[in-house]
């Protein structure tokens, strides 16, 4: 390749980057905040990652995750994009990582999912947020703790122990009525901390 064209070649994709970074600002402050254009061949493969959560299961959506969450802050825009999928699974596994890069921008996005439709989504959201210091979450989780699938009662309490330190003997696989006891000792401590908060 001839110095000129290289140079030519040079210029064009720099020529891109800047007109990239244009649109990445007119799109809202999340997308331009945390968008880096610098490295189109990352944000491509991230991209694929994040679309491909869809279809995983098991071992190989934690793998996929962990190595989005290893690209760190430039992995933000492209999950920031991934809370607003229509697929529930995206949203769960791009708020996953989100949390698991911590970074406390991101928290209004999160919050955002505490309405989400997806059960599974508002727990994972509220768990995170929890994770990053926020306790908007935290009545999500406690009445997750009354589902009717104990899969679900499992992650809310397993979430709100490890945030608080307490379990009000509350075992997401006891007797309804057990359940229903120490799932009021929950909803009496939430008062509590909210009137705190005041």
């Amino acid at each position: 390749m001839s110095t000129r064209l290289f140079a030519l070649c040079i210029i064009a994709a720099l020529c891109a980057c800047k007109s990239s970074r244009k649109d990445a600002q007119t799109q809202g402050p999340e997308a331009s905040e945390f968008s880096d254009s610098s490295n189109p061949i990352v944000q491509t493969r991230l991209k694929a990652r994040v679309d491909n959560i869809r279809y995983q299961r098991g071992v190989t959506l934690v793998t996929n995750l962990e190595r989005i969450a290893s690209y760190g802050e430039l992995a933000i825009g492209v999950c920031l994009e991934g809370l607003e999928s229509d697929d529930a699974m995206t949203r769960m596994g791009c708020t996953w990582v989100l949390g698991r890069i911590s970074d406390t921008r991101t928290v209004p996005a999160l919050e955002v999912l505490l309405e989400d439709d997806v059960d599974f989504v508002r727990y994972e959201a509220a768990s995170q947020l929890g994770n990053m210091g926020s306790r908007a979450g935290y009545n999500v989780l406690v009445q997750g703790l009354e589902h009717d699938r104990v899969e679900y009662r499992y992650k809310c309490f397993e979430a709100l122990r490890d945030l608080t330190g307490h379990t009000f003997d509350y075992s997401h696989n006891g007797a309804p009525e057990e359940r229903r006891e120490a799932v009021e000792k929950w909803k009496a401590w939430l008062d509590l901390l909210e009137s705190e908060d005041l």
